[in-house]
């Protein structure tokens, strides 16, 4: 064992009559274990945020959705299909189905609401575990004596006191209202209450077979537009740009993240600030070690003079002060990963941090990234390496007769 590396562990460990370079050691570990905790803590939230804003968003729509700047929505829908599911175009869709949707007005006994009616085909699976039935059915191509199926959001049917099986009217105008071109009214059958998280959007959202919309609307055989899911969400942007290359004029494709844009703005807002507020508890903890490493060489000043009188060279006193920062940074980033995943993993299992309505969630949502947290620990100790060069390139500087003479 080299004398550096024996005198780094006596001046680390120094005994009972050095009980604040103890303590200073303590804070410096602590220091760089908080600030790595709470990087990884933070970034994992804000990844969750984002993942589950994301899941909820395609769980009321889709990934992409093609739509038409036409009025009227467009009529061969199945070419438009085939079109852009073509193998050759590579567009990594798993699923299209084409939607009738537009807005009107449910009536149930005394009480009306406005609301989204969309029509979608009874072969499309649309309910998931995201956009899941809670009560009742969801075969939309069910018809019960002139009585069309309908699913309705489980906040609307509470608002409403709306139960399965009750019997409901959809009230829709085509053009503008008059004596002359009344509103179009169908009558419909509730078959199931669905939830998707995203309250505000149970409350207005309704789903029914695309030919019940399809006849209410007046839209003959035309569709509002197509929904597609890709079996990769990463690709969405690209994706979406080569649909829009593909179809042309008058299609409109846009991306989850361009429909819901509100919500992904929100989440973008907050991770902005991020990086500049984790570098700098970075930066904070780092010098934490200056701190410490400064306060050793204070400490150890006439041990420092008594070395370098017995021979020892400027190498010699850098290694043994870079040693104890090392030793300090080493065991801070260890413990703040302990702690910031640790923590992650716990509310991941039990949930312990409520969230209020407005955050469309009711936990934190944590989504842990291995190999970013490698990436936080990589750069925190780079730089706590860094920073302990300067008190250790000073204690190397020290004139061996001063450091003798300090008291």
């Amino acid at each position: 064992m080299s004398y550096e590396y024996f005198l780094f562990k006596r001046f680390l460990l120094p005994g009972k009559k050095s009980n604040f370079v103890s303590f200073i050691t303590f804070i410096s570990i602590a220091g760089i274990a908080i600030g790595v905790s709470v990087i990884i803590i933070s970034v994992s939230v804000l990844n969750g945020f984002e993942q589950e804003i994301t899941k909820k968003a395609v769980s009321v729509s889709s990934h992409i959705q093609v739509t038409t700047f036409r009025p009227g929505g467009f009529e061969d829908y199945q070419a438009v299909i085939d079109q852009i599911t073509n193998p050759e175009e590579k567009l990594g869709i798993v699923s299209a189905h084409p939607f009738a949707q537009r807005e009107a007005v449910i009536k149930f006994k005394d009480n009306t609401d406005g609301i989204i009616l969309k029509g979608v085909r009874s072969s499309d699976d649309i309910f998931s575990s995201q956009r899941k039935i809670v009560k009742g059915s969801g075969d939309i191509s069910i018809v019960d004596s002139g009585f069309s199926s309908i699913v309705i959001g489980n906040k609307l049917a509470n608002k409403m006191n709306i139960s399965i099986g009750s019997k409901v009217f959809i009230i829709a105008t085509i053009g503008l209202p008059s004596t002359s071109n009344p509103p179009s009214v169908k009558p419909f059958k509730v078959i199931g209450f669905y939830e998707s998280n995203l309250k505000e959007y149970d409350d207005v959202l309704l789903y029914c077979d695309l030919a019940a919309a399809q006849k209410l609307f007046g839209m003959g055989n035309n569709v509002t537009g197509i929904e597609l899911m890709l079996n990769d969400i990463n690709n969405i942007k690209e994706a979406t740009v080569k649909i829009r290359h593909i179809l042309g004029y008058p299609f409109y494709p846009r991306s989850v993240f361009q429909i819901y844009r509100g919500l992904f703005t929100w989440v973008e807002l907050q991770k902005k600030p991020i990086p500049l507020v984790l570098g700098l508890i970075v930066i904070v903890a780092a010098f934490n070690v200056i701190a410490f490493l400064l306060m050793i060489v204070l400490e150890k000043t006439e041990t420092i003079g008594i070395l370098k009188s017995m021979g020892s060279t400027n190498r010699d006193i850098i290694k043994i002060f870079f040693y104890q920062g090392l030793f300090v940074s080493i065991i801070g980033i260890i413990i703040g990963n302990v702690l910031g995943y640790g923590l992650c993993l716990l509310e991941l299992e039990y949930n312990f941090i409520k969230l209020p309505d407005i955050y469309y969630m009711t936990h934190v949502p944590i989504v842990i990234n291995w190999n970013l947290g490698i990436i936080i620990t990589a750069l925190t100790l780079v730089l706590s390496l860094i920073v302990t060069i300067i008190p250790s390139y000073l204690a190397s500087k020290l004139n061996p007769v001063t450091s003798l003479r300090f008291k």
